[in-house]
């Protein structure tokens, strides 16, 4: 890695997507597709305040795309699924990035039925997939996940992600390496957070927020909560040693219920740790083809 990635933070946070900071604070933000931006006049209000923006402070943007937990059905995509929705979706996604020059689009790889089906179906759209990126001059970041009761996930553990990306051979897709859902899938399964940092030069941008590792449903204060960091049990300083191994672009703090000082601080925190660290060259680990199955 040449220089240190950007920083920045989850749309919304920032105050003109409804949130309590200014752009001014990061150097790039991750217009999140939660809405319904199908609609003409919601895309435009989405591309007129990304515009104005980019103007003002100079940010850079990121997309993350709607996914198969989306709350809108009209949006929501699975890539495990045969259904032309998906593509139509992620085409209108890919030409919202071109228009405010986004390189950069998460993605999650989908759900979980039947595991060779289901994993073969999410391989075979994301080979389609990426070649339409590279028609649009996108890289598609692929976000791994942790399980949830009843609804299991593609892209869970760090092998399987790596038998994913290898299987599609694009330089069209790479990984989003969060951390939180892998902090709760390391105590999940017992494998080691730092086996995903072996991932390497696969790994073009991070989630960073906080939580507890703690998955059952039951125990929902100590969920998936994206919490600033340093208010659950994530060892921050040890991730940002990894991070150096990575081929990381982008640093995305991802939170959603959280003041404005604690906001700023996480911040503050990421570009402390980012300071003076020398960034490594970075390498892939071989790991066999892992699925959650195996881990059990």
């Amino acid at each position: 890695m040449e220089k240190c990635p950007k920083i920045g933070i989850n749309s919304l946070k920032i105050r003109e997507f409804g949130g309590i900071i200014d752009a001014s604070e990061v150097e790039i933000i991750e217009l999140g597709l939660d809405e319904n931006f199908l609609e003409e006049e919601k895309e435009k209000e989405l591309l007129s305040k990304a515009t104005e923006l980019i103007s003002a402070f100079g940010v850079g943007f990121t997309i993350h795309a709607p996914h198969s937990d989306s709350e809108i059905e009209r949006i929501r995509v699975d890539f495990s699924t045969n259904d032309r929705k998906n593509f139509a979706v992620m085409e209108k996604v890919l030409k919202i990035a071109a228009k405010i020059e986004v390189r950069y689009i998460v993605i999650h790889p989908g759900n979980l039925t039947d595991s060779r089906k289901c994993r073969n179906l999410s391989i075979i759209n994301l080979i389609r997939l990426s070649a339409l990126a590279e028609e649009y001059g996108a890289t598609l970041l692929l976000e791994n996940l942790f399980d949830r009761a009843g609804r299991n996930k593609i892209g869970v553990l760090p092998g399987e992600i790596l038998y994913i990306i290898e299987a599609v051979g694009s330089e069209h897709l790479k990984i989003n390496l969060d951390i939180g859902h892998a902090f709760i899938t390391s105590n999940a399964y017992g494998v080691s957070l730092d086996d995903y940092f072996e991932l390497g030069e696969y790994i073009n941008q991070f989630h960073l927020h906080d939580n507890f590792g703690i998955m059952k449903p039951e125990e929902s204060m100590f969920w998936d909560r994206h919490l600033p960091l340093g208010l659950g049990k994530i060892n921050f300083r040890e991730v940002f040693k990894n991070i150096r191994k990575t081929d990381a672009r982008n640093l995305i703090l991802e939170l959603k219920n959280s003041g404005k000082e604690d906001t700023l601080k996480s911040l503050a925190q990421i570009r402390e740790f980012t300071k003076g660290l020398q960034w490594l060259t970075p390498v892939i680990a071989y790991y066999p083809e892992q699925t959650v199955e195996s881990a059990r």
